[in-house]
């Protein structure tokens, strides 16, 4: 079970990341137009904050296993409808932007699914929290590189339209490769039953009446917000400009390579470590080299800031997942963690403008000192804030969330969309 649940979790990814690069290469060469490919993007950012949203109810009604099969299975349709369509009619700007939206509908509830099962899959196993979620974020990591290399070396031997069928055939894969998994694995509760608006108070009060969890979001939340203009955009103009593109190929290959590291370590040694000792090495390492890239040092310095940035963040984000899901009552685990990656998902564009903006303004070097303070100020955060400080699970808390959620008033759903 745990190998299969691990392999669906993979094939998914490396569909999606393929996707990533084979789909802008497909517009840039059916449109001719390289604003195109951003105006897609722009376009699919809210379709994915209202899918991170409400595919948490639909996952907490449905069924976490059963959510992931049909979100893989529909996005596979949506991505091989680009080839299809391409072939009768013709791919132009509306279409892509209509089947951009499908993507993007389907992929953010399908991630938020698979990592909603995490704590079934590891209790089915009888395996650890803490290797399972280590061995997921050292695949993250391996996907990561493997995904986007494969696509770029298809994409020199065939037309992006053959790149897109192997994307699909990866996400049906997964699908059924998750099929395989018992029925009774994450089942749902019916819980998101009572109205939209409802039910999303209710994901809200976990997350606020919870102190470990309040703080880690905004932990997360403010972290992405720093790294993805970090790597998206800052990163890429310093590199470029100094005429060394391979380096930033190299620099995500370093970042991947010491996620993996970090991550592996964590599945190993994590549950005999104590967390907060795991937590403090980890920002620690993460803060020293995400400070090192932003500060822009020569390429032989900057890739050791990556491998040591990435170390750090593999452990991190498996004590990050182990912690809220741990501490998620299962029943609002689909709407909270909807919640959580709506809130991640929305930082990435925010970021990247700001950043845009700043390197236009006051240059990019400065921006980098910029975004090197602001990582210090949430690393600080994280070290000292109380919540942060006792991160062993308590016996009672979910049972202390159900009640925090249980005092509050409900809202009738007469008032809300069902």
């Amino acid at each position: 079970m745990l190998i299969r649940y691990l392999l669906s979790h993979a094939l998914s990814l490396l569909g999606n990341s393929m996707a990533a690069i084979a789909l802008p290469w497909l517009v840039l060469v059916r449109t001719g137009d390289p604003a195109a490919a951003g105006v897609i993007a722009a376009v699919s950012a809210l379709p994915m904050l209202l899918a991170a949203v409400a595919g948490g109810l639909v996952i907490d009604r449905f069924g976490r296993r059963r959510t992931s099969i049909w979100a893989d299975l529909a996005s596979a349709v949506a991505v091989a409808a680009l080839p299809v369509v391409d072939q009768v009619t013709g791919l132009t700007v509306g279409w892509f932007v209509v089947l951009g939206v499908a993507g993007a509908l389907l992929d953010v509830p399908g991630m938020t699914a698979r990592e909603s099962l995490v704590p079934d899959v590891a209790t089915a196993a009888g395996v650890g929290l803490e290797r399972l979620a280590g061995l997921r974020e050292g695949i993250n990591g391996v996907v990561l590189v493997v995904g986007p290399a494969a696509a770029g070396g298809l994409l020199i031997l065939f037309d992006p339209t053959t790149v897109l069928w192997v994307t699909a055939a990866c996400s049906a894969a997964a699908a059924l490769t998750t099929l395989t998994l018992p029925a009774r694995l994450g089942r749902g509760s019916g819980e998101a039953g009572g109205g939209i608006r409802t039910e999303l108070l209710k994901g809200f009060r976990i997350l606020g009446g919870d102190r470990v969890l309040a703080a880690m979001t905004f932990v997360v939340t403010i972290s992405v917000l720093v790294l993805a203009p970090l790597q998206n955009l800052l990163l890429p103009v310093y590199l470029v400009g100094r005429d060394s593109p391979g380096g930033f190929g190299l620099m995500v290959a370093f970042l991947a390579v010491g996620g993996i590291g970090g991550s592996i370590v964590y599945s190993i040694a994590g549950a005999g470590l104590s967390r907060r000792t795991v937590f403090v090495v980890a920002q620690l390492l993460t803060a020293a080299g995400t400070v090192g890239l932003a500060l822009l040092p020569p390429v032989p310095v900057l890739l050791a800031a990556a491998a040591l940035a990435g170390f750090g963040a593999g452990p991190m984000q498996a004590l990050a997942l182990v912690l809220v899901t741990e501490r998620i009552p299962e029943r609002y685990r689909g709407r909270v963690l909807g919640l959580q990656n709506a809130a991640t998902t929305t930082a990435v564009p925010v970021g990247t403008l700001v950043a845009g903006l700043l390197i236009n303004g006051i240059g990019l070097r400065e921006t980098g000192v910029l975004l090197a303070v602001a990582w210090g100020v949430v690393a600080a955060f994280a070290l000292l804030v109380p919540a942060l400080r006792r991160l062993e699970p308590p016996d009672d808390a979910r049972q202390t969330a159900d009640s925090a959620v249980d005092r509050e008033p409900t809202v009738e759903s007469a008032s809300s969309v069902d």
